[in-house]
């Protein structure tokens, strides 16, 4: 307001300067000095146009105001309705899945009731499409719950504060007993940083990445994954889990985090194929990137990003702010 004032009182004040000047030059004029006049008249016309050009300045900064200030509710209102549909979608996939294990149940039920009181009457042929039916439908029973899981991740609140990744690690791999059981895996560990996390969110990255190497190096006499850190870059540090395991190939990097995305046949690697797609959801909501690079039968590196502690304390203060 103080500067639109000061603007204002310029443009008049040189307005009335401009018109006593022209009048100067004209009274000049009249009274036989020609030159002294034509130089006022001038003056008075550079004033003049100065003044105009203030105006039109003045009425190009209000446009551009009036422009950003359209823009910005904008984009807030786009943000509002996108925001809602996110939610929507998430509370259908919640309902949807829900849903769908009561059919399951029963499904299941039946299918031991019908291994219980017929298998002795069903030849080698119907007893096969029994298992194939029982199978499909654990595999359902486990897709469900994933998608359960992957709902659960994008409407939880993050419960922000300082977490040992090293911890974290050493946490998976005690989840990951069983899967690494009789295995020749040689695990290199390195030092890695405290973090600004939601623990029990972060706890799933690092189980699903494990998890991942784990599966992808099973054909492999002798595993080897890495685990590190780089705080090299200025406002984030840097996260990978390395394996030689199949790899993949980089043109289809992009599949690699999408839900049920697979590049690998069912046949030889286990898993519902949503574990990475929680890994980039909850990376993201950290303000976080997750990528990968690989090879084909050469192995691959997963990367993530996390804001460092200052950055991810300001961005869960904008979250919770966002939320309330």
């Amino acid at each position: 307001m103080a500067k639109q004032k000061a603007t204002r009182l310029l443009q008049l004040a040189l307005t009335i300067g401009a018109t006593v000047i022209c009048v100067t030059g004209f009274v000049g004029i009249v009274f036989g000095q020609p030159l002294l006049g034509v130089v006022y008249a001038g003056m008075g016309a550079a004033v003049a146009l100065l003044t105009q050009r203030i105006a039109e300045r003045k009425r190009e900064q209000e446009e551009l105001r009036r422009l950003n200030e359209t823009l910005e509710q904008r984009v807030l209102a786009r943000t509002a309705e996108l925001d809602a549909t996110n939610k929507e979608l998430e509370a259908f996939s919640y309902s949807v899945a829900h849903d769908l294990r009561a059919p399951l149940r029963h499904m299941n039920g039946f299918i031991r009731l019908l291994k219980k009181h017929a298998s002795s009457s069903l030849d080698e042929r119907n007893q096969r499409y029994v298992g194939i039916i029982s199978d499909s439908a654990n595999k359902m029973g486990l897709l469900i719950d994933d998608l359960l899981d992957f709902s659960r991740v994008g409407r939880a609140e993050l419960q922000m504060k300082a977490v040992s990744l090293q911890q974290l690690v050493e946490e998976a791999l005690q989840e990951l007993r069983e899967e690494t059981k009789g295995r020749d895996i040689v695990w290199k560990i390195g030092q890695l940083p405290e973090v600004m996390v939601d623990r029990s969110m972060m706890r799933l990255v690092m189980i699903n990445l494990l998890a991942n190497a784990v599966k992808f190096t099973s054909k492999r006499e002798r595993a080897e994954i890495e685990v590190g850190a780089s705080s090299n870059e200025a406002n984030e540090t840097v996260v990978f889990v390395r394996d030689n395991g199949v790899g993949f190939d980089m043109e289809y990097k992009d599949k690699l985090f999408g839900v049920f995305q697979r590049l690998h046949r069912a046949e030889d690697y286990e898993g519902t194929g949503i574990g990475l797609a929680n890994v980039q959801r909850i990376i993201r909501r950290h303000n976080g990137r997750a990528w990968a690079e690989g090879q084909l039968d050469r192995g691959a590196t997963f990367y993530f990003s996390l804001p460092k502690a200052k950055e991810a304390s300001n961005y869960a203060k904008v979250q919770a702010h966002a939320a309330g």
